[in-house]
């Protein structure tokens, strides 16, 4: 007589793919391959001159499994920038709310972990600053959400200082979107003139400007 167990026992094998994982977990392993290989070559060749051939190649998947995962190589970059950011975004944020720096000085350290959270790859700076640009209006409008991110989490910071410290009620939006374009044009810059745009030059200075917004919010 046939058990319980002896009917059940293949239907869980058939569940099951290659060294017993199931397909999601095969899938998710092809989708994070692919990802990997969008950094390698997305963040050396560049996004155009990358096609989905060689990212399958890159990757070890077939053509077949890319699109399994993903609808065509934007989505691919677009996934890939998004996992970028939110890690960027959260190493600044736990920065932001675990120093012991008064509140005042925070920036700082909040801007030296963003430098090194972009730049010690630079492969992440090229595809967040550059790569990113120009693909598709889809992708410029995703671009500005994600951005948009960051400056509410600098405006939160001069929020603080106002309701805690007495800075005076300015516009700060408009000081935040200017600090997230300039850490956007001085990522560009390291990545093509590192000699004088080095990432301890960036910090230093960036330290020496943070310095001086006492004064200059009064």
């Amino acid at each position: 007589m046939t058990s319980h167990a002896d009917l059940v026992a293949p239907m869980r094998k058939a569940r099951r793919g290659y060294a017993g994982q199931t397909a999601a977990e095969l899938q998710q392993q092809r989708q994070q391959r692919l990802l990997d290989a969008g950094l390698m070559l997305f963040g050396t060749q560049g996004y155009a001159a990358t096609n989905t051939e060689q990212l399958c190649r890159q990757a070890k998947v077939t053509t077949r499994h890319f699109y399994e995962v993903f609808k065509d190589k934007e989505a691919l970059l677009l996934n890939l920038f998004d996992q970028l950011m939110r890690d960027t975004l959260s190493q600044v944020t736990v920065a932001l709310l675990t120093s012991t720096a008064p509140m005042s000085a925070r920036l700082h350290e909040v801007l030296r972990v963003f430098v090194h959270a972009q730049l010690d790859d630079p492969r992440r700076a090229r595809i967040t600053t550059i790569e990113i640009l120009g693909v598709s209006q889809t992708a410029e409008a995703h671009r500005q959400q994600v951005i948009d991110q960051f400056v509410q989490l600098i405006e939160a910071y001069f929020a603080g200082l106002v309701q805690q410290h007495g800075w005076p009620q300015r516009q700060y939006r408009v000081w935040a979107v200017a600090m997230v374009g300039a850490m956007h044009e001085l990522q560009i810059a390291c990545l093509n003139d590192p000699q004088n745009f080095d990432q301890a030059t960036i910090i230093s200075e960036l330290a020496h400007v943070l310095a001086m917004l006492p004064q200059i919010s009064r």
